[in-house]
Parts: C-alpha cells; structure tokens; sequence
C-alpha cells in the first residue's frame, strides 16, 4: 500500500497536480499513524493477554496452595482439640484431696496432653512470591489483593498467641522434668530409647495436689481453648474468603 501511494505521488508531482498530491499526501500520513495505532492496540492485547495468562498461573497456584493450608489447620486444630481434652482431665483430678486416677493413667494424661506442641506454620511459597516480587498489582479483583496483602497480619496475631501456648507448655513440661518421676511419666514409651523401666518407686500423682502444677495445667487448658475458638477460626474464615476469591476469578478452559 506504501509503495502503492507513493507511485501515485510520484506521478502527480510529475503532472504538477499539487492539490492532489497534497491530498494523498496526507492520505499517506493518516495511513501510517493507523498503522502505527493498530500496531499499538496489538501490543497492548498481547502484553494484556500475558499478564492475564500469569495472573489464571497464579490463582491456580493459590487455590492449591491456600486448599492445602486448609487441611494443615485442621489438623492442627484437631491436635490442639486432644492437647485440650487430655489436660482438662488432668484438671479435674487436681486438689488437695487423693486423686481417683492410678499413677499410669496420670502419665497417660501427661504425655498426651505435652508430647505435642500446636502450631500452624502454612506453606506460603506462592504468596511470598507474588508479595515479594510486587506481581500483586496484576490481580484485578481489589478485593482478593487486599486479602492477600492482609494475610501476613492476621497469622501474626495467631502465631502471637501460639508462642503463648508454646511458653506454658514449655514451662509445664519443665516442672514435670523437675518435680516428677519422669521415667514413671514416659512409661513404656522410653524403650525405643534403649532406657529401662525406673527403679524409683516415687510416683506423680503429689502433682495433682500441687497448686503452681494446677495453675500451669490451667493456663495450658485456657490457652489452648482460645486458639481453637478465638484465633484458629478467625484463619479458617480468611482461608475461605481467599479461596472463593480466588476461585471467582479462575477462568475455566
């Protein structure tokens, strides 16, 4: 088309017809910045288009990472659930009077209730990259941007209140160490260590009747309800909203 017009022109000029060639002059104009426009719009598709192909890669990304961190809490909730049951029978056996539970159901009690710790640590591979990385701007939906960016906060807080937990049940464990017939405690769990039954006939049940035991046996019982009603709910509400976000955006192929 160029070579097309520019013939014309050549022959205009010839035959001194500079009206007309002015004309196809600025024909020939008008036809390069459209083309240069169309070049343009076909640029920005494509670079739309690209960005939009990483944006489904990593909301697919999402959906499976945030799913799987899903059922990660929910384990762990479930072991926090046991830690909780476990060591409020504890607490109903403790007091000044003679404990209703042999010496071995203690140590039971004990090692179900500390042998566990309780703490919610997700994979977050796939949002720290998009975080770090400063692809969060490629997302569209406001909404799923501000869940995602907020995400870091809200674990904080939960994670505040597992170091809590965490502490308390390091300092039980602790008092037990000390004041206790630990091997009584472990029981037949201590021969896959190579280590024999104790020959201390000292038993543990004088914990129950110890105030500062009960008192950290308390605070392990109140913590851990409050992980489970207070904070691990909290997470599994974000979790959700991430994930029917993210899924509202997924274009099915």
């Amino acid at each position: 088309m160029i070579n097309f017009l520019r013939r014309i022109r050549r022959n205009l000029l010839g035959e001194n017809k500079v009206s007309i060639y002015l004309i196809y002059a600025i024909g020939e104009v008008v036809l390069v910045v459209f083309g240069i426009l169309i070049a343009l719009q076909i640029d920005n598709w494509n670079e739309n288009q690209r960005i939009a192909n990483i944006e489904q890669q990593y909301l697919l990304a999402l959906k499976e990472e945030f799913s799987f961190n899903k059922g990660e809490l929910k384990s762990i909730m479930n072991r926090n659930k046991l830690n909780f049951d476990y060591a409020l029978r504890i607490l109903n056996n403790t007091g000044p009077e003679n404990p209703e539970i042999t010496d071995e159901e203690f140590g039971r009690l004990l090692t179900n209730s500390l042998s566990a710790e309780t703490q919610f640590d997700p994979n977050q591979g796939v949002l720290d990259e998009i975080i770090n990385s400063g692809k969060l701007g490629i997302f569209s939906n406001k909404e799923l941007k501000f869940a995602l960016s907020s995400w870091s906060g809200i674990l904080y807080r939960v994670r505040l209140q597992e170091q809590e937990l965490l502490s308390m049940r390091s300092r039980t464990i602790e008092m037990v160490r000390n004041k206790a017939n630990l091997r009584k405690v472990l029981g037949a769990g201590l021969e896959k260590f190579g280590i024999k039954q104790t020959k201390f006939e000292q038993g543990n049940l004088h914990l129950l009747k110890s105030v500062a035991f009960d008192g950290h046996i308390t605070g392990f019982v109140t913590m851990s309800w409050n992980l489970n009603n207070n904070y691990y709910p909290k997470l599994v509400e974000e979790i959700d909203k991430i994930l029917l976000l993210v899924e509202n955006e997924i274009i099915e192929n």
